[in-house]
């Protein structure tokens, strides 16, 4: 392997470490761990306990504790990110192109996904952190000579997901173009003959080239230069809130920590509901230092005139200021989601209210389909070039309303097709738009053979009857529709 001279040789210590974040992502990171806390689920919450479930004054370990494990974490902002994303790709992408990009499409990342599951694991990143990015990556070469050899010893181009996090830092020049950029891993590395051990390390990419480092207890370790044949860097970002290159801002923020605010209430809630569950028997007469109680089903107490035995225990009323804050708390988060994404309110409204939040709500998620459809057209114009091929156009559908027709709806349209006020092709289509007819369906194909098994020739051939609602025919239309 070659070498330039102010290339370390490998295994060399370097003394600058690329292990160091850069002002723009340490700016960013409060927020995307506030990200973090609300997406992955209740355990890694619970973990960050000092910060988010912090000990009251005079509350011992173990009762802090306790109320750590009793707490849980509502899904509302994790929930909202995977609507939202199965919102944007509610109907698969469009691949359009050599047929070779189709074969790629199915296994797009070299670990199994489809380009369909990539995309949707992607745009929940960016959704969550502001933005993610995909590396454009090929195989080191295996001395194929032609593109059929690569294609037969598996060698072809694959995405590789990069969460924002994990860019710890970038240069640029003048032109905004990416000179310089380091993203952060870990790998497992085999340990002996069966164990592994977990390694942090650095990969820095540059045009055409890039260099891995590794972090050690108190050293960084270069450990390998390679070239590839592009002249620029292969990361592509994917944006859901850009405000800069490669800095963005979680859209979903606000709602994030409301729902953290929601968690520490309901921890509060559930933990006073625990107390407040086990009424305390109180002894009027007694001291704790000269007398003992058995108390049990099975037992009753002797009481000597002037002495009392009862149980203390809270007046549900005074949960009613918790319960009636944390259903402020959900309202608020549901309003503002649903609205802020889908434009939907839970209220009465004029039918031009309605269609100015709809229009407001297409356009959020048709800007966020947008630049997820610019990306993976980039990502395609990047490995077509490591192959040598024309890249192929992907398109994502934005007809984000889920309207699916109803048996009364098709009713309604079947006789309004017999009445003559909608042609056949019409009805096909709305059937396909409502999602009745599968997206794979031609309809110009589907009214050939409605023209065929209507000609009077076939009807004269096959003895039917020359009326259009024939049992056969409501047979044949139910098997189209069921499709």
């Amino acid at each position: 392997m070659v070498y330039s001279a102010n290339v370390p040789p490998t295994g060399a210590i370097v003394s600058e470490s690329p292990f160091v974040r850069s002002l723009e992502v340490i700016g960013m990171m409060p927020d995307w761990k506030v990200m973090a806390a609300v997406t992955n689920g209740t355990n890694y919450i619970r973990d960050l306990a000092e910060l988010y479930l912090p000990q009251e004054p005079r509350e011992d370990d173990e009762a802090w504790q306790a109320r750590i494990d009793r707490s849980v974490l509502s899904p509302y902002t994790s929930r909202l990110i995977e609507t939202a994303a199965g919102a944007v790709l509610r109907k698969p992408i469009h691949i359009e192109g050599d047929p070779y990009w189709s074969e790629v499409a199915l296994d797009i990342d070299g670990i199994g996904s489809n380009i369909n599951e990539y995309a949707r694991r992607a745009l929940v990143s960016s959704l969550t952190y502001g933005h993610s990015a995909i590396l454009v990556d090929f195989p080191a070469a295996t001395g194929a000579r032609n593109l059929a050899e690569e294609r037969a010893m598996g060698r072809r181009p694959y995405f590789v997901h990069v969460d924002a996090p994990q860019i710890w830092g970038w240069r640029k020049d003048d032109t905004n173009r990416l000179t310089q950029i380091r993203i952060h891993d870990y790998e497992y590395r085999p340990l002996n003959e069966f164990g592994e051990e977990q390694v942090e390390v650095m990969r820095v990419i540059y045009p055409g080239r890039y260099d891995l480092y590794t972090l050690g207890q108190e050293t960084v370790t270069f450990e390998e230069s390679n070239g590839f044949s592009l002249d620029t860097i292969p990361v592509v970002p994917i944006y859901s809130n850009r405000r800069g290159v490669l800095i963005s801002q979680p859209g979903l923020l606000d709602i994030a920590n409301l729902n953290i605010t929601h968690y520490q209430r309901q921890s509060d809630l559930i933990h006073a509901l625990h107390i407040a569950a086990m009424p305390t028997l109180v002894l009027e007469g007694y001291s704790q230092d000269s007398s003992e109680a058995t108390i049990g089903v099975n037992y009753a107490l002797g009481m000597e005139p002037g002495h009392k035995a009862y149980y203390v225990q809270s007046d549900a009323t005074s949960f009613e200021a918790q319960m009636a804050e944390l259903q402020s708390l959900e309202g608020q988060m549901s309003t503002l989601g649903i609205t802020k994404l889908f434009g939907q309110k839970f209220v009465a409204e004029s039918a031009e209210a309605k269609r100015i939040d709809q229009a407001q709500s297409n356009s959020v998620l048709a800007i966020i389909s947008q630049e997820l459809e610019s990306s993976l057209n980039q990502a395609f114009k990047l490995a077509a070039q490591y192959v040598g091929l024309e890249p192929p156009v992907i398109t994502i559908d934005r007809d984000f309303d889920y309207y699916r027709l109803i048996g009364q709806d098709v009713a309604v349209l079947a006789q309004l097709n017999e009445s003559g006020k909608i042609s056949d092709e019409t009805l096909l289509k709305i059937l396909q738009h409502g999602e009745i007819l599968p997206e794979d369906v031609k309809v110009a194909d589907e009214l050939t053979r409605i023209q065929q098994m209507e000609a009077p020739e076939a009807q004269e051939e096959e003895g039917a009857v020359p009326e259009e609602l024939t049992p056969d025919r409501v047979d044949q239309l139910i098997q189209l529709m069921s499709r």
